[in-house]
């Protein structure tokens, strides 16, 4: 059964196709690369239409055609359909297992919506009159020269048209989707952009020195403004992601081990696994990494403390010591160490 026998199932059913039923497959990859017209498959309701393959389809055959899902929906045989028959257009048998589709409720309720639009005269009724008008409206579509035929030429010419146009929206689409995302060549290239900046000797590498200006400055009194940690930790932070990145441990860091530590990051970032990382993805990323920051700037504090004094023998006090001082990890570490 052809469900897209009224212009409005199709509507319903898949918005951006019109009424052409061809397989997504026969899309052409781009809008300015659209096949020529002659290789342009034909729709679905042409070859059945037409198995004879005269290579045309008269108005009447195309209105009987269409005119079939009509019948089959009008449940009672009344010549008109409520909109509870009308609404069976968004569900099996009218609508196969296709993947893609919108969910049956969506369906629906795109169909009832149709079903307000087709009733012209408000009484809540969908007669065979404007039913035909539809299909008439339709087929207008494709007689270019009006001579109540529809050639294979003129079909051909106005799927081609149509799947230009569907292109164009999922490329808009995608374009709005990718939007605030990033793909793992544009990710590999901000980390070699990164890298080019610390290699100030110009070698295409970078040395364990080079890398350490990624520590940022020594203490003093501006580090301590800017509330960094201590210039030691930093360093330390500073030298473990070298010693991570340089797989080959030859003290140097190539684009190739750059670009694979990029791409094992990306690929630890991409929750999801849809081969891009969007904003939440980073910041779930962020705050991962500035617990493991945390956690490694207490064990450091730890290490730093002066060893505990020996008891004082029975009888004698101890003299007094100095309070300890609150510390831990400044807020505004600088990304690079993150």
């Amino acid at each position: 059964m052809n469900r897209s026998a009224l212009l409005l199932a199709v509507a319903v059913l898949a918005p951006g196709l019109a009424f052409a039923q061809t397989p997504p497959a026969a899309a052409p990859a781009a809008p300015q690369a659209a096949p020529a017209a002659q290789a342009v498959p034909l729709p679905t309701w042409f070859r059945e239409i037409d198995p004879a393959k005269k290579g045309e389809v008269t108005r009447e055959e195309f209105v009987k055609y269409r005119m079939k899902t009509f019948e089959q929906l009008d449940a009672n045989k009344d010549n008109k359909l409520s909109v509870d028959e009308f609404v069976k257009v968004a569900e099996p048998p009218f609508v196969g297992d296709t993947q893609g589709l919108p969910p049956l409720e969506e369906r629906r309720a795109r169909a009832r919506e149709q079903f307000r639009q087709l009733d012209t005269n408000g009484d809540n009724f969908v007669d065979r009159g404007e039913a035909e008008a539809l299909v008439h409206a339709e087929f207008n579509l494709f007689d270019a020269n009006r001579d109540n035929k529809a050639s294979e030429a003129e079909v051909r010419l106005v799927v081609q048209r149509q799947l230009r146009e569907q292109d164009a929206i999922r490329q808009q689409q995608e374009q709005r989707r990718r939007q605030g995302m990033m793909t793992l060549a544009e990710f590999i290239d901000m980390q070699l952009r990164g890298a080019d900046q610390l290699d100030k000797n110009g070698d295409g590498r970078v040395s364990q020195q080079e890398y350490l200006a990624m520590a940022g400055p020594p203490d003093g009194p501006q580090t301590q403004q800017q509330g960094l940690p201590p210039f030691e930790f930093r360093r330390q932070l500073a030298i473990g992601k070298f010693q991570e990145i340089d797989a080959n441990k030859d003290g140097m860091l190539d684009r190739t081990e750059l670009t694979a530590y990029g791409a094992k990051l990306f690929g630890e970032m991409d929750l999801n696994k849809d081969r891009f990382l969007n904003e939440e993805e980073f910041k779930k990323a962020q705050e991962a990494e500035s617990t493991r920051v945390r956690e490694r700037f207490t064990r450091f504090q730890q290490q730093q403390q002066p060893p505990r004094p020996a008891p004082a023998p029975a009888g004698q006090q101890r003299p007094p010591q100095p309070a300890p001082q609150p510390t831990g990890p400044a807020p505004g570490l600088p990304q690079q160490m993150r």
